[in-house]
């Protein structure tokens, strides 16, 4: 349970087999392509042009499924409607709508699946065709509906006028004419009210529509009033009144909405491509890598030269494949030098494994750096079940977490989130044994718990919260302790980190000695006897470390003043640790919440329960709903918090981060995964 180490694979072949070459590379799911070292000859880049045409492919592919993706939806509002119609008895539109999943989720297919889209690239990309020009015609059609709405709004409001527009118009002395505003009806009234003029005036959706009749010089006075409160002439001449305008418009509209849900059918008959379509979107992002791994080549016109990670148990099987394939291939397998950066290849077993997640939200190890894993997951479990510390909640986060985490048909990501839960269930049964806590129920007097109750024995809880923490904090300034003497630092390790342990080792020391007096406190009994000397000993190991904080703090600076300063400001540090230290009080506080909500909705449970007729029911649902609450809201809590002592209070101490992960080629998919 390490990082892998790296073997830097140099590999000169003639063009002709650079495909062959790189299947077996890329085929293999663990080769990185690196930019080539520059070499003493003069060599040509490895710039493709391929590049372009493939992520024109790939946004013609993501076009086309987003298409798919917007006409399903459609289709459902369209059904949708369609069913509450029914009850007015409108004639119905027959189709059965797919069950096509848009979802983000990477589907689960095989080599062969991938295999068989690759080889379909034509016909696949002829549906994507097709479904461009069905987009080009709803686009049309859907823009004729904009304009054909657009013109029903403009002749809408001179539907409740049943005049023709043609009959707007000057008859020797007299002029019909109509107008229409949002000024109010006695607005209008008083605007016209002793013009020269007969009129009537309608009011329609807040619009006001005044026809006048008058003679011709009259017309400009009628004008200029109502323009003054806002009015526009309609200027329209179709012969016909507006209400058959908008009919005819209406008619318009419904003929070219059934064009456009015709061929929303169309489209839909493509869902059969989906997948496809998908998989096909992965072939060409593999095919993309290949490319933008080629322009780290160097290239001549018959040979060219590649560079990649490889991990070391895999190399010398790589290169054995390799050079099946091809006679006339040169390979270097290097270790890495100082100057490289090798990505990070993090393995550990199946239980370590969904660990990983936590610390890659922090920080990914470096390579030449120890993997703190192994040594995180011990506490990141210790403290999860803690902070449950109910043996009922456990049950159900483990039965419900390995289930998914076991099954093929979810994601990594998902699977790995989901075994974390559960095994912080496994602890939470621990914990939840050890507390007595069992759905938080009260069994009075019975003593279930074998360690304590967090509700009878906080204090105790507080203590051994404290505890953890102080192991925590010291395993992380041992690690630190252990790497700067790897790294030929002893003296740092010393005074950096042994005057730090030296200070815990003589609080627990303290703390021992102290026991037979707190155990009271506590609620426990103590039947042994402190050795004698051991609060001497916590003293003079609290002096030597606070003398090599104060003497070596400062060992760094290059004058007495800033030497003095730099063993004060290492001594003032100490308060930090406090503060950590009091961090793990989450652990007693998250346990101890809990366990009193979860008692409090047990209590409500009761009260309910003595309703009549109804009451074991009624209590029974709104248990199962405020536990299913509590339960939630502890494991999120849990989750979050466990992650903050983990990156602050235990990463802080030794670990550094900033790596890169291990990215073969092949692996970055957006739709797939492969069995």
């Amino acid at each position: 349970m390490a990082i892998a180490k790296m073997s830097h694979l140099r590999l000169v072949g003639l063009k002709r087999d650079q495909n062959k070459i790189m299947d077996v590379l890329v085929g293999g799911g663990l080769f990185e392509a690196r930019a080539t070292d520059p070499v003493p000859f003069e060599l040509q880049s490895g710039e493709s042009g391929r590049y372009g045409e493939l992520k024109l492919k790939q946004s013609e592919i993501s076009f086309a499924l987003g298409f798919l993706k917007a006409r399903h939806a459609f289709m459902a509002g369209v059904l949708e409607g369609n069913k509450r119609a029914e009850k007015t008895g409108e004639k119905q539109i027959e189709y059965t709508l797919s069950r096509e999943n848009y979802s983000d989720a990477r589907r689960l297919i095989t080599k062969a699946d991938f295999s068989d889209a690759a080889a379909r690239e034509y016909e696949l990309m002829q549906v994507c065709d097709d479904l461009k020009e069905l987009s080009f015609k709803l686009v049309d059609y859907s823009a004729r509906v904009a304009e054909l709405n657009s013109e029903a709004q403009a002749y809408a409001p001179y539907a409740v006028m049943p005049i023709k527009f043609s009959e707007l118009h000057r008859d020797g002395d007299i002029v019909i004419s109509m107008y229409s505003g949002k000024a109010s009806l006695q607005a209008a009234n008083a605007a016209l009210d002793g013009m020269p003029c007969a009129y009537e005036l309608r009011v329609s959706k807040g619009v006001t529509v005044a026809l006048t009749v008058a003679r011709r010089n009259g017309e400009a006075d009628v004008e200029k009033a109502l323009s003054a409160i806002g009015f526009v002439k309609c200027e329209y001449t179709d012969d016909c009144t507006a209400a058959d305008k908008l009919a005819a418009l209406q008619g318009e509209t419904d003929d070219i909405q059934k064009q456009i849900l015709d061929l929303t059918k169309t489209a839909l008959d493509y869902e059969k491509y989906v997948n496809d379509l998908r998989i096909l979107y992965d072939v060409i992002e593999l095919d993309i890598e290949r490319v933008e791994a080629e322009r780290g080549f160097l290239k001549s016109d018959n040979t060219f030269v590649l560079e990649g990670w490889l991990p070391e148990r895999v190399a010398e099987s790589t290169v054995e494949q390799v050079k099946q394939t091809s006679d006339n291939v040169f390979v270097q397998l290097l270790a890495p030098e100082d100057r490289d950066k090798p990505p990070t290849l993090v393995e550990n077993n199946r239980v370590v494994k969904p660990y990983e997640q936590i610390t890659d939200m922090y920080s990914s190890p470096r390579y030449r750096e120890i993997d703190p894993n192994p040594i995180m997951a011990v506490f990141y479990f210790l403290f999860f079940g803690i902070m449950i510390g109910d043996a009922g909640y456990g049950l159900i986060l483990a039965i419900a977490g390995l289930v998914v985490g076991t099954r093929k048909k979810f994601d990594v990501g998902i699977k790995r989130l989901a075994l974390l839960v559960g095994m912080g269930g496994i602890s939470a049964i621990i914990w939840g044994v050890l507390f007595g806590g069992y759905f938080s129920i009260d069994f009075g007097e019975t003593k279930v718990a074998l360690l304590l109750n967090p509700l009878d024995k906080p204090l105790l809880l507080l203590v051994l919260s404290i505890g953890f923490g102080i192991i925590q904090i010291v395993t992380g300034f041992v690690i630190k302790f252990v790497s700067l003497c790897k790294d030929g630092k002893p003296f740092s390790a010393i005074f950096d980190c042994g005057s730090i342990i030296l200070l815990f080792i003589a609080l627990i020391l303290l703390a021992i000695g102290a026991l037979p007096s707190l155990a009271p406190m506590l609620g426990i009994e103590v039947n042994f006897a402190p050795p004698k000397g051991l609060s001497t000993a916590a003293i003079v190991l609290a002096v030597t470390g606070v003398a090599l904080i104060l003497l070596f703090g400062g060992r760094n600076s290059n004058n007495i003043f800033g030497k003095i300063v730099g063993g004060f400001k290492g001594l003032y540090g100490l308060v930090n640790l406090v503060s950590d230290l009091l961090s793990y009080c989450r652990l007693f506080g998250l346990c101890l919440a809990s366990c009193a909500i979860g008692l409090a909705f047990n209590s409500l449970g009761e009260i309910l329960m003595g309703i009549p007729v109804a009451g074991y029911v009624l209590g029974a649902i709104v248990l199962s709903v405020l536990h299913i609450f509590n339960l939630a809201l502890g494991v999120l809590s849990a989750y979050v918090h466990d992650a903050r002592l983990q990156f602050l209070e235990f990463y802080g101490k030794f670990y550094d981060g900033g790596g890169r992960l291990f990215a073969p080629m092949g692996a970055k998919t957006k739709y797939i995964r492969y069995n």
